[in-house]
């Protein structure tokens, strides 16, 4: 079995746990197979309707979404086996373990089963086959094309729109996408027009305040997005001083793309109904790509007398990153030691891993979960790839990243504990050191499958075609 298709089918695996897992937490018993007929009369058959639980549209797209990465990996992998009929059968397995999940769910009293949930699963299955089988098709070659030149050409600029990307992506989660006309008028109305101020343009223009007129401006989360955006400022000069300072439309790159992303990221949330378009995300936008670009050109002389490789140019948005990191687990710095708020943090649901996450499916607990698996990700890439440099052996990274991962993790929960207006929690905890593992794993990965090819490329032994 080829490393491509040990990934896709230990990432089924795993992905098919977190399913069931998620769907069967609790996992309290609470009725027998005698009760068995009595329940299936409670169940109400017709689909997106209930009479016992509001069916919301982010349950049905959280539904729809947690079984999309089942259909894209069974595909891909029945796909790389060459199976017959591939959509066809992942479908069939999607539908078949989402009825096994309704089907059990009738027994813990603290799940609901519904004929939508089926048929949601089943829609999500078909969606990550899907997109799947465009990808194999159409994308595939394409994509491996454009990743290989970059990283042979510009790596640096790759990092950045890998991380470009990634922030827009969580800008638009969780999706709950509407371009009805009624919606777009709500989003109007809360848009924030006000710089370090939270007034809406309903109480501003029409006298009708939204509920988030209410708030003060929220400082802390208006700094943690400048630390952020001030790494991605440090790279773009990175970028810039790399591979597009003798450009003409080098100066042009480098204004014109931060100028340009930030407004077009807040008028895309206006079609988002579960986010708010605000000038302070744009303005903290800006100001981060600001200092990150004064920031680069203030340690011009620490990079030329310590920096020699560049790798070494890492360093600085690195520690950048690991502020960033801390300051957003710590803030708001409302510490306590008030037997209520510690209390309210040691419920036995915050200490079962994912049980808080996943006691109703939620895209909102589907995106916190995946930020948190992400956050050490960067630190522990950079770290493993020094380790390997010095020739220690991936066993020895393991057993430093995912400890220290799990060490920053547990340090950030263990302050929370403290904290009025954050929950700890075990689950954030084991996906900083998950984010640890996933770090020294890309590395490996590299090692094994990237660099042997990227070397074929670079010696004129392997031609990558469109």
């Amino acid at each position: 079995m080829t490393i491509q298709r040990k990934i896709v089918f230990y990432s089924f695996l795993f992905f098919t746990f977190l399913i069931i897992y998620n769907t069967l937490i609790p996992f309290r018993f609470d009725y027998g197979f005698q009760d068995l007929p009595n329940l299936i009369r409670q169940i109400e058959w017709f689909p997106y309707h209930s009479t016992r639980v509001d069916i919301s549209l982010t349950d049905i797209v959280g539904n729809i979404l947690l079984f999309v990465p089942f259909g894209f990996l069974l595909y891909t992998l029945l796909n790389q086996m060459g199976m017959a009929y591939p959509f066809g059968l992942t479908l069939l397995c999607g539908a078949a373990l989402s009825f096994s999940i309704e089907f059990v769910q009738l027994f813990i009293k603290a799940r609901n089963t519904a004929p939508h949930d089926l048929i949601n699963n089943t829609l999500g299955t078909a969606l990550g086959a899907l997109v799947a089988m465009i990808y194999s098709i159409r994308l595939s070659a394409f994509l491996r094309t454009q990743f290989y030149s970059l990283l042979q050409r510009k790596p640096f600029l790759l990092l950045l729109i890998i991380l470009g990307g990634a922030q827009g992506m969580a800008a638009l989660m969780p999706f709950t996408v509407s371009i009805t006309v009624s919606d777009l008028k709500k989003s109007l109305k809360s848009t924030n027009l006000v710089p370090f101020d939270y007034v809406s343009i309903g109480k501003l223009f029409f006298r009708s305040p939204t509920p988030h007129d209410s708030l003060p401006f929220d400082v802390f989360a208006f700094v943690e997005n400048l630390l952020f955006w001030m790494v991605i400022g440090y790279l773009l000069f990175i970028c810039y001083r790399i591979y597009w300072r003798k450009k003409t439309f080098g100066r042009w790159l480098l204004i014109g793309l931060p100028l340009v992303y930030f407004p077009l990221l807040e008028f895309a949330q206006l079609f988002i109904t579960s986010r708010i378009t605000d000038i302070n995300d744009i303005l903290s936008g800006y100001l981060g790509i600001a200092l990150g670009f004064a920031l680069y050109q203030l340690l011009r002389p620490i990079r030329r007398k310590h920096f020699h490789h560049h790798i070494d140019l890492l360093r600085i948005p690195l520690v950048l990153y690991g502020i960033f990191i801390l300051f957003a687990g710590l803030q708001p710095f409302d510490w306590t030691t008030s037997a209520e708020v510690i209390h309210r943090d040691l419920r036995a649901e915050n200490l079962i891993p994912f049980f808080a996450y996943f006691r109703k499916t939620s895209l909102w607990n589907l995106y916190d979960l995946l930020n948190s698996l992400t956050y050490f990700l960067p630190i522990s890439l950079y770290w493993s790839y020094r380790l390997r440099e010095k020739g220690i052996g991936y066993f020895s990274i393991y057993l430093r990243t995912v400890p220290v991962g799990l060490a920053v993790g547990g340090f950030i929960e263990l302050s929370q504990i403290f904290s009025h207006a954050r929950i700890a929690e075990i689950t954030d905890v084991l996906a900083y050191g998950m984010g640890g593992a996933a770090g020294t794993f890309l590395i490996y990965y590299y090692e094994t499958q990237v660099k042997p090819t990227l070397d074929a490329v670079r010696n004129g032994l392997l031609e990558l075609s469109h």
